[in-house]
Formats: structure tokens, sequence, C-alpha cells
């Protein structure tokens, strides 16, 4: 009997142990929002750093179906916003003979009331807008009379050449930029690119485009994802390689330049010499830029490089849309 009890009060233990451990909450794992800066996520183990630019956009889709300013607002109930009337924009991204629909209403669904030109610059918001499957649409003056609708991220607010460049804010953008990429200060330059359209980056002139938006910037000088930045002049073999170890020192061999270091040039290419055409991009022709060029030393004058940055404004402030490069090809 003394046995048979001993077992049972053996038993019951064991029962009440399992019953308080189902009862008590595990510990939550950290989430990403509580770590202090994207910092601390360098500290992490390899097998569980996240990957910052899984969604990284390459190129600009088709005219309907691109990707919603970053700092869009959430529409009202219904899904039409009111706003206050703005303009001038001016048409982005669309390529020559092509042109960018104005449409009915908020959609790829509605029927095409009208066309913009790629090189329309004067084109004018109601205000109203409406997000459709995560896509922003805004409501336009139709020059063939009345509303329509248009994608917004083929829209950039339009300024004249004249008052491009003569804002000296423009020139203080551009030095602050190059000092962010000297110091790899992530915060710096997520503070200097467009917050409408992130930085369009691109290797080669006739390379792919790599978009990064201000969460992406604390990654750029440290992340080893692997991006496809096309094919190399000369060669054809495609260039493939993180941001920092590919592009960024291009971009420092400008930035960097001894004395007499580089010139800079308003809505003008300079170059040292080429056998293709050096041109502002006619997708972004609507666009300001400056060009940054840095000539060859002598005895070695075919190492010049241009840096081409092109500039976006967005509520009347400017800030960095796009690089690219361009140097001596075979």
């Amino acid at each position: 009997m003394i046995r048979i009890l001993i077992a049972l009060i053996a038993c019951l233990s064991i029962l009440t142990g399992c019953n308080l451990i189902a009862d008590k909450q595990p510990t939550p794992f950290p989430t990403l929002d509580s770590l202090a800066s994207p910092t601390a996520l360098f500290a992490l183990p390899p097998t569980t750093t996240p990957d910052p630019f899984a969604t990284v956009i390459v190129s600009l889709p088709t005219v309907d179906t691109a990707q919603p300013a970053s700092f869009a607002p959430t529409p009202t109930v219904g899904g039409i916003l009111p706003g206050t009337p703005s303009g001038p924009y001016a048409v982005i991204g669309v390529v020559a003979g092509d042109a960018l629909n104005i449409r009915s209403g908020p959609g790829i669904n509605y029927p095409v009331v009208g066309t913009f030109p790629p090189t329309t610059t004067n084109i004018m918001r109601t205000g109203t807008s409406s997000s459709v499957g995560g896509v922003l649409w805004v409501e336009v003056q139709n020059p063939g009379g009345g509303n329509g609708w248009v994608h917004s991220g083929y829209l950039t607010e339009y300024v004249t050449p004249t008052t491009f460049c003569a804002d000296p804010r423009v020139t203080g953008l551009i030095s602050s930029f190059g000092e962010a990429l000297k110091t790899s200060n992530g915060t710096q330059l997520a503070a200097l690119i467009s917050p409408a359209s992130g930085w369009s980056v691109k290797l080669w002139r006739n390379g792919n485009t790599v978009v990064f938006h201000r969460s992406d910037a604390p990654w750029v000088f440290a992340s080893t994802y692997q991006h496809h930045w096309g094919a190399a002049p000369g060669s054809g073999q495609d260039t493939v390689g993180a941001i920092h170890t590919v592009v960024l020192p291009k971009l420092l061999d400008v930035f960097n330049a001894p004395a007499p270091g580089y010139s800079m040039a308003c809505d003008s290419v300079q170059a040292g010499g080429a056998s293709y055409d050096t041109s502002w991009p006619a997708t972004y022709a609507n666009l300001n830029f400056y060009s940054l060029y840095k000539p060859g030393p002598a005895g070695n004058e075919l190492s010049w490089r241009t840096l081409l940055i092109g500039i976006e404004y967005v509520q009347a402030q400017p800030y960095i849309f796009s690089t690219t490069q361009l140097d001596w090809e075979p």
C-alpha cells in the first residue's frame, strides 16, 4: 500500500509540474522595432541578418503600374483624398515615343481619355488623389478638357533650368552628398535622397538602374547584397556586386579628386572625350542635373570620369534623385 501511495504522489507531482509549465507565457523574441538603430542589426549572426534589399526596384515598370511615392497619404473611406491644387508638374520616366496615359478614374481599369507626351512640363494637379492597389493616382487637368487621373510615379515637380541653376541649395546638397559618401554616413544619406522617388543608381550609362529608398540608406555602406548592374562596356560581361564595393569607389573617385579637383556644370554634360552619346538620359529630360567632371592627369588623359547627379524637388526642396557615371570606354 505504501509503495502505491508513493507512486501516486510522484505521478501527481509530475502532472502538476506539467500544468504549471503549460500555463506560463513564453518570453517574446525581440522585433526589429525594438533595436536601437540599424547598426545593431550587423551584430546578428550572418544566418539571421535580414536582407535589406530583398525588394529593391531595378527599373521603372510600365506607365500604369509603377510604385507610388513612399510618402503618399492614406486615403479616406471611399478611396478619394481631397487636397490643394498644385503645380506645375512634369512627366518623368516615360521613354521617347511613348506617353503617360490620362484615365477617367484612378486605376488602369478606367478608359484612357488623353495622354501627356514625355516632354510635358505644365501639368497641374487638382489636389484630389486616390490609392488603388497600393498605387497612388492623382487627378490632373486634362489638356483635352476637364480633369483626368494619372499615375503619380510618373510626375515630378517641375523647376525651370534658370531657376534650378540659380538655386544655391543644390550645390550645397551635392557637397553634403559627397560628404555622406566619404564618411559612410547612412543617416545623412537618407536625409539627402528623394523621399518621393528614392535614389536611382547606375554603374554603367546603359546598365541597370537600382533604386535605393530612404529606408535602404543605412545599409548602403555595409550590405553584401549582390546587385546586377548590367553589361560592362567593352567586355559585355554582367557586373555583379554590392553597391559599396562596385559603385561607391567610382563616385568617390570624383569627390576625392586631387587638386584642382572636379569642375561642376549645371544642366550640361562635361566629358574628356568619348565615342558614345554623353547626353542626359531622355527619360529624365524634365529633371535638372549637375555634371561633376574629373579630368585625367597629364599623360593619362583617358582616365577622366564624369558623375551625373539628377535632382528632384519635393515640396519645393531639392533632393538627390539619381547618379550615373561616364568614363572612357574601349
